[in-house]
C-alpha cells in the first residue's frame, strides 16, 4: 500500500509499506518507508490528467528512508535503505506516458555498507471508455551493485493501473525478475498495490 499527500509548491509526501511472501518457497519481506519528492514543470501537452501527480510533471526529484525484513531459508536479513532519486516524465501523445527512473540506494544489510544504482524505463497508455479509465504498463529496470562491482538484476513488468475518481488506484502487474547474484536466481511475481491520494487543491 502506497499513501501519497500532494503538499503545496509541489512537494509530495509519499509513505509506503508491504509484504511479499513466496508461495513454492521459504521467502517473506516486510518492508515500509517514507520519501519526500519535489516536482517541476507542469506537462502543458494536451492530455488525460492523471491521479498520480508526479505524472503531471516533466521531472520529479526526491529522497527517503525504507526499511526491510527477510526470512528466507531460515535466515533472517535485516536492511536500512536511504534513496535518492530522479525521474523524467514525457508526453509522446496524448494517450502515451514514458517515464526514465535513476535511483541510487546507500545500504546497510545486517549493518554491512553497500551502494546500489538503479534505472528503469516505462511506457503508460491510457484508455478511457466513458467515465471508466484504465492504463496499462510495461517497465524494464537494471540494477548495478557496488559492492559486487556489476549490473547483477534484471525486472521486467507488465500491469493494469485501475483508478478510481481521484483518490484510488489499483495496480495489478505481473513481474519476471532474474539475479545472478540472488538465490533462487529467477522470480516470477504476481502482485497487487493500493495506492491511495490525499491533494491540497486550494
Amino acid at each position: 500500500m502506497d499513501v501519497h499527500a500532494q503538499l503545496r509548491s509541489g512537494l509530495r509526501l509519499l509513505s509506503f509499506g508491504g509484504l511479499e511472501k513466496g508461495a513454492d518457497f521459504q521467502y517473506q519481506q516486510i518492508f515500509a518507508g517514507v520519501a519526500l519528492a519535489y516536482q517541476w514543470q507542469n506537462i502543458t501537452r494536451p492530455h488525460r490528467i492523471n491521479i498520480d501527480p508526479d505524472k503531471e510533471h516533466r521531472f520529479l526529484f526526491g529522497g527517503g528512508y525504507e526499511y526491510l525484513r527477510t526470512i528466507q531459508s531460515s535466515e533472517v536479513k535485516y536492511e536500512d535503505r536511504l534513496a535518492l532519486e530522479a525521474t523524467f516524465y514525457q508526453r509522446l501523445s496524448a494517450s502515451n506516458l514514458i517515464a526514465d527512473r535513476n535511483r541510487v540506494e546507500f545500504r546497510w544489510v545486517n549493518a554491512k555498507y553497500s551502494t546500489r544504482y538503479r534505472n528503469r524505463l516505462t511506457l503508460e497508455h491510457d484508455f478511457a471508455v466513458h467515465d471508466f479509465r484504465f492504463t496499462p504498463y510495461a517497465s524494464a529496470e537494471v540494477y548495478y551493485d557496488g559492492g559486487k562491482q556489476s549490473w547483477n538484476e534484471e525486472q521486467f513488468t507488465a500491469g493494469i493501473q485501475w483508478p478510481s475518481k481521484k483518490l484510488l488506484m489499483l495496480n495489478t502487474y505481473y513481474l519476471y525478475q532474474h539475479c545472478t547474484t540472488c538465490s533462487p536466481k529467477y522470480l516470477d511475481v504476481a502482485g497487487v498495490a493500493l495506492n491511495i491520494y490525499f491533494r491540497n487543491d486550494k
